[in-house]
């Protein structure tokens, strides 16, 4: 059982992260941005719960651990390399899986990706490459699923979409429009193809603790963490639970669904933190 030293406070506590609760034996699972510290995360979960995996990111190497891991729980998983904004990664995905497994129960959307810039800084290539990294690659992917969906008589597609999307991010302007852009296009998807067996639903992650993540040193963290009800930041594990959660049996009558993993609400009165927390931040 992996834990965290939570600091936000000065405060010892630790954070436990439970094991897999749920059964996906002989379901086959594409994670897309699975290099990542969340698809990591979740590729090893659903490993862990049994289930078979396409992994897919930008390089094969970076995904060989992601692999590993995998077949340390007894499962299978198949590599598929390529820009998740072209049509033709969408493609490849289904029909490795197919070609490998015969099947597909379970599209995660969890690629994505965005950087510090200023609305009328950005050009148009990079906001046309942000909202197709965050937002078009999983319209592509969902699409493309769809007619295996059909064939099985239903499946599950979870979009990881991000807790910017419900405020104002200013430096990431265009990545939040993209992940508000999901969480919409989760609700369609859940009502157009929701008689066809199909669930399709969201999480949006707040700040959490990766390798990549601007978080990672104590005290970004610290002060990240003062921020959020929880007074600490996310495990990649903990948003990975909440992945598991709505693509199993136990949220079956779950479509259309935005769940926040983000430690918290934020609050309308920032000022009076330090009211609540017993000081500041400083």
């Amino acid at each position: 059982m992996r834990t965290q030293q939570n600091t936000a406070d000065g405060a010892q506590a630790r954070v436990k992260v439970g094991q897999t609760k749920f059964d996906f034996a002989d379901q086959v699972v594409i994670v897309t941005g699975a290099s990542g510290g969340i698809g990591g995360a979740m590729t090893e979960k659903f490993a862990e719960a049994g289930a078979d995996l396409v992994v897919h990111g930008r390089k094969a190497e970076t995904l060989a651990e992601k692999v590993d891991a995998v077949q340390r729980h007894g499962r299978s998983a198949v590599v598929v390399t390529g820009n998740i904004k072209e049509e033709q990664t969408a493609q490849d995905l289904v029909a490795a899986a197919m070609d490998k497994f015969g099947r597909i129960d379970v599209l995660i959307n969890n690629a994505g990706g965005n950087f510090a810039c200023r609305l009328e800084d950005m050009s148009l290539n990079a906001w046309n490459a942000t909202i197709g990294t965050n937002l078009t690659g999983a319209f592509q992917a969902s699409r493309t699923v769809l007619p295996v969906f059909e064939a099985q008589g239903g499946g599950t597609i979870l979009n990881v979409g991000s807790g910017s999307a419900n405020h104002a991010h200013p430096m990431r302007g265009a990545y939040a429009a993209a992940k508000a852009g999901l969480a919409s296009l989760t609700k369609t998807m859940a009502w157009e193809w929701g008689d066809r067996g199909v669930r399709v639903n969201c999480v949006e992650p707040g700040a959490t603790l990766t390798k990549a993540s601007r978080f990672n040193n104590a005290e970004a963290e610290r002060k990240f963490g003062y921020n959020l009800a929880l007074g600490r930041i996310g495990l990649p594990e903990e948003v990975a639970d909440a992945c598991l959660y709505l693509c199993s049996d136990a949220s079956s009558f779950i479509t259309g669904a935005v769940l926040s993993v983000t430690g918290g609400p934020h609050t309308s009165s920032p000022s009076d933190i330090g009211l609540i927390r017993g000081g500041d931040d400083d």
